[in-house]
C-alpha cells in the first residue's frame, strides 16, 4: 500500500522544476496540485480494504450459528452489498444496549418505521476520482489557453546563472518581441482570468455534488461534528454515523420450499466507512477554506486588473524598486494595455528582479526610440524649417 500510495506523486508532482516556467499562482496550486492529491490518496484509502477489513467490504450476520443459516455467507454478503442497506432513523438516538444494537438498528417494523437507505458506499471510489479530475481539470483548460507563450518568449532568462553579454542579448530579444505585439494580448489574458474564475466555480460546483452524493448531509456535516463535541455523550447523535452508519440493517426475501415468500434479517458490518467518516470530514473543512482562499484570490485579480495603480506596484515590487526600472516602468505605463500587464507580470514571477528591471529598461528605451514624436517636437521641427 505505501509503494501505491508514494506512486501518486509522480501523477501530481509537488516540486517545481529547475528552469520551469510559472504560470499560476498558490491557490491554483492548491487546487490542481493538493486538492487532486488529496483526492486520489483518498480514493486509494477507501479501496485498500485489506488493511481495514481483512479484504471484505461487507460482513453480514444471522441469526445463530454461521454453518446454520438459510443463506449462505458470500450470498447475503455480496447480496446486501449489491442491493444496499439501511437504518431506522428513530433509533439513532436510542441508548446503546437497551433498545438498538447500533445507533439506527433496532427493532423493525416495516409497515410503520421509516427507513433510511444508505448504498452510496459502493460509488465512494469513483466519486472521489471524479473529483481529482474535477479539480485538475482547470489547470489543463489553463494550460490550453496560456498555449506555452511565457516559456516560449521567456529566452533562458527565467535562469539564474547567465553570462552578462549574453543576457543583454536575450533582453533585447524579448523586449523586441513585446514592442512588436504590443497591446495585442487581451484575449490571452481574459481567457487566463477565465481560467481562475473557473476554479472557484469548481470549488462550488464539488461542494454541490458532494451534497447531492450524501443525501443532502454534507452541507451541514462538518458542522454538526464540530457542535457534536460539546454535547453529552450519552444523549447526542453522531453525525458520523447517520451518514456513514458503521453497523446497518439488510433483509433478505426469498421463497420457501412452498413457494411462500421468506423474510430474513441480518446485521451488516461496513468497516469501510471508519475511512469514509474521516475522509469526509476534512473535505468538508478543506474544500471550506479552500473556496475563502479561492474568493480572496479572484478577488486580488479582479482589482489588478481594474486598478493600474496596482498593477504599477506590482511591478515595481517584482524589480525590487530599482530607480532605474521605476523610471522605465513610468515611461511604458501609459501605453500598455492590461493583456500587456499581465504578460509582463508573469515574466517578473519567472526572473530575478535584477533580471526583469534590466527587461523594463530595455523595452523603455525601445518603446521611446520607436515612438511617434510629440507635438512639442513637431513644433520645434516647423520652426526650425520657416
Amino acid at each position: 500500500m505505501l509503494g501505491l500510495i508514494s506512486g501518486l506523486k509522480d501523477f501530481v508532482p509537488l516540486g517545481k522544476k529547475l528552469g520551469e516556467t510559472r504560470t499560476e499562482g498558490l491557490v491554483a496550486k492548491l487546487h490542481y496540485r493538493f486538492t487532486t492529491l488529496l483526492l486520489l490518496l483518498s480514493c486509494t484509502l477507501v479501496t485498500a480494504l485489506e488493511w481495514i477489513a481483512n479484504g471484505k467490504s461487507i460482513t453480514c450476520i444471522q441469526e445463530g450459528p454461521d454453518d446454520s443459516w438459510n443463506i449462505p455467507p458470500n450470498v447475503i454478503n455480496t447480496y446486501c452489498y449489491i442491493m444496499s442497506t439501511f437504518t431506522l432513523p428513530k433509533q439513532l438516538a436510542a441508548g446503546l444496549g437497551e433498545a438498538v444494537a447500533a445507533p439506527g438498528v433496532g427493532a423493525y417494523n416495516p409497515r410503520r418505521d421509516d427507513v433510511s437507505f444508505k448504498a452510496y458506499y459502493q460509488w465512494v471510489p469513483f466519486v472521489l476520482m471524479l473529483q481529482a479530475c474535477l479539480f485538475y481539470a482547470p489547470h489543463l483548460l489553463h494550460k490550453a489557453w496560456e498555449s506555452g507563450k511565457v516559456s516560449n518568449i521567456i529566452s533562458g532568462l527565467n535562469s539564474y546563472m547567465m553570462e552578462r553579454a549574453d543576457r543583454r542579448t536575450k533582453q533585447k530579444v524579448l523586449a523586441g518581441y513585446l514592442v512588436d505585439n504590443l497591446n495585442t494580448h487581451n484575449i490571452w489574458a481574459f481567457k487566463l482570468a477565465i481560467a481562475e474564475a473557473i476554479y472557484l466555480l469548481n470549488a462550488l460546483g464539488n461542494i454541490y455534488l458532494m451534497d447531492v452524493f450524501l443525501g443532502g448531509e454534507f452541507s451541514t456535516y462538518g458542522l454538526q461534528v464540530a457542535s457534536m463535541m460539546q454535547e453529552d455523550p450519552e444523549n447526542r447523535v453522531d453525525p458520523m454515523s447517520t451518514v456513514f452508519p458503521r453497523v446497518t440493517k439488510c433483509t433478505f426475501k426469498k421463497f420457501g420450499p412452498s413457494g411462500s415468500l421468506q423474510t430474513h434479517d441480518s446485521l451488516c458490518v461496513l468497516p469501510v466507512n471508519i475511512i469514509n467518516e474521516k475522509i469526509y470530514v476534512f473535505l468538508w473543512f478543506w474544500l471550506l477554506v479552500l473556496t475563502v482562499v479561492t474568493m480572496v484570490g479572484l478577488l486580488h485579480h479582479c482589482l489588478v486588473l481594474a486598478i493600474p495603480s496596482i498593477r504599477s506596484m506590482m511591478l515595481r515590487s517584482r524589480s525590487a524598486h530599482q530607480p532605474a526600472s521605476k523610471q522605465a516602468l513610468d515611461q511604458v505605463e501609459g501605453r500598455l494595455w492590461v493583456g500587456d500587464w499581465r504578460l509582463l507580470h508573469l515574466l517578473a514571477t519567472n526572473m530575478e528582479p535584477k533580471v526583469f528591471g534590466e527587461l523594463l529598461e530595455e523595452l523603455a528605451e525601445q518603446l521611446c526610440e520607436g515612438a511617434p514624436p510629440s507635438e512639442e517636437a513637431n513644433t520645434r521641427r516647423l520652426l526650425t524649417q520657416m
